[in-house]
């Protein structure tokens, strides 16, 4: 395993109605994944269950020990020696009213090293056909999540968030150098903003940006943009996957990350205290 160069797989999925058919499909792309012999896979957000149905949502979600997705990435880590970020996962917690929107990050041996709650809620009014009110449903996360890996510290966030800069550089400051993006971005901002979002937050940041995307048609007439990517340091799209079910598979070389930081120190001229 090097440290300078890592291999990376994106699952980009249609997510299914219930936590039981997303673990058989994830099953089977992680299996897809594992030809390509990659240190890293990534999920993306909502991985185990896809529905604009609340009540369907809240009916079929589980508690965090009792989900098979969970289950299975967990398993694929500690039989293949893998790396899995769990872009997120729709959990229940008892005595509550409300749901966690939370990733997890899982070691080669299986281990939860940490878990992120999303900080940002996603309430909007998109057009008048798609409302979303996450707020509602869900519990708002409070603490910013990174993880220290053979590559280095990698930060946490969730689709939403891609649109608060202060949290990625709040990550960079600690010295994250990759910051993981899974999404289930809608099909009208993810046509206008996705690829915008995500190279600025790469390129302000001099660090990779991974985004692993929800794609298709999903239950309750639900829909994502997929496209999932890998942005370099430099803005660059490393690659770039499309709006259909895939695994994507690239190499990174965490070099390129002082190279562009030598050229283009600009978070070492960042006035964050001055504004405070």
């Amino acid at each position: 395993m090097s440290n300078k160069k890592i291999r990376i797989s994106l699952l980009q999925i249609e997510g299914r109605e219930t936590p039981i058919l997303n673990a058989s499909l994830i099953k089977k792309s992680l299996i897809k994944a594992y030809k390509f012999n990659p240190d890293i896979v990534c999920l993306p957000e909502c991985a185990n269950i896809m529905t604009a149905n609340k009540s369907h949502l809240f009916k079929h979600a589980t508690l965090q020990k009792d989900c098979p997705v969970l289950k299975e990435c967990i398993q694929f880590a500690k039989k293949y020696n893998k790396y899995v970020s769990v872009g997120s996962l729709l959990l229940k917690r008892n005595n509550s009213s409300k749901l966690f929107n939370r990733s997890f990050f899982i070691n080669h041996l299986g281990k939860i090293l940490a878990y992120y709650d999303k900080i940002h809620l996603f309430d909007v009014d998109i057009n008048r056909k798609e409302v979303h009110r996450e707020s509602k449903s869900f519990h708002k996360g409070n603490k910013v999540t990174f993880v220290t890996s053979p590559w280095g510290k990698i930060g946490l966030t969730i689709c939403y968030d891609i649109r608060f800069p202060n949290l990625y550089r709040n990550l960079v400051k600690q010295g994250v150098k990759i910051i993981l993006v899974p999404a289930a971005f809608t099909v009208p901002t993810g046509k206008d903003h996705w690829e915008i979002l995500l190279r600025s937050r790469a390129i302000e940041n001099t660090s990779f940006i991974i985004a692993t995307g929800q794609c298709g048609k999903h239950h309750a007439r639900r829909a994502t943009y997929g496209h999932s990517m890998i942005v370099n340091p430099w803005g660059k799209i490393i690659i770039k996957g499309s709006y259909k079910p895939k695994v994507i598979n690239a190499i990174i070389d965490m070099r390129d990350i002082e190279n562009v930081r030598s050229r283009m120190p600009s978070i070492n001229h960042d006035l964050i205290n001055f504004y405070n």
